[in-house]
């Protein structure tokens, strides 16, 4: 049995408070590996520019390589179908049923996770791992862990991390802008975006907070 960790998002750029929390996860929970899972065509999502697949992909690649517990999943990026994160882990658990299965994701996330798609389908799959940023995050997500107990007999764990004040949305701007990303994104992904000009054509264009 493996112990398997999901950090699935759009990753559009990934950047260092992803790696952070990944990296803490590994470390905390003992994982044997996490695998990142760029979102194809996200429910939540529809209507707001989100870069292609491709570059996405590339900048994961770019952002891991070099640890060996980390992997990219593409799967969803070849999907024709909407991604749903329950749909995804029901297929990654009938491929490897022996493996337990650890959904990574932000506080914000489990905030909201109630209004998923099928959320007890996604708990009956994996267990829920909420990354913490600090002491007032741990109470408010406390409750949120206990509510989805009660709703969705849900198993889950809550992650200690740095507090890395770092968004997509921000990072799109920024480069949208000419503006230093240095420092919160992996050098390589930093050259990629600066070589491709991604982002260039963003300001004033509706961008989510991921």
């Amino acid at each position: 049995m493996k112990k398997v960790g999901i950090m699935g998002g759009t990753f559009n750029p990934i950047h260092n408070g992803h790696l952070l929390i990944a990296e803490n996860a590994y470390e905390q929970l003992g994982l044997d590996e996490v695998r990142f899972l760029p979102t194809g065509r996200s429910p939540h999502k529809q209507g707001q520019h989100i870069l292609d697949g491709a570059d996405r992909m590339r900048m994961v690649e770019l952002a891991i390589a070099g640890n060996p517990a980390f992997l990219v999943d593409d799967r969803e990026l070849r999907s024709d179908r909407l991604s749903y994160s329950y749909l995804t882990l029901e297929q990654m658990r009938e491929e490897s049923p022996d493996d337990r299965l650890y959904f990574i994701m932000g506080g914000d996330s489990l905030r909201d996770f109630k209004t998923w798609y099928h959320p007890e389908r996604i708990c009956s799959c994996a267990t829920l791992v909420a990354a913490i940023r600090d002491a007032c995050d741990r109470e408010h997500l406390e409750l949120y862990a206990k509510e989805l107990r009660e709703l969705f007999s849900a198993d889950v764990c809550l992650l200690d991390t740095p507090n890395l004040s770092v968004t997509s949305s921000e990072l799109r701007m920024r480069a949208a802008e000419g503006r230093s990303i240095r420092y919160q994104v992996p050098d390589a992904v930093r050259n990629y975006i600066l070589e491709k000009q991604l982002y260039q054509d963003l300001t004033g264009k509706n961008m989510c907070n991921e």
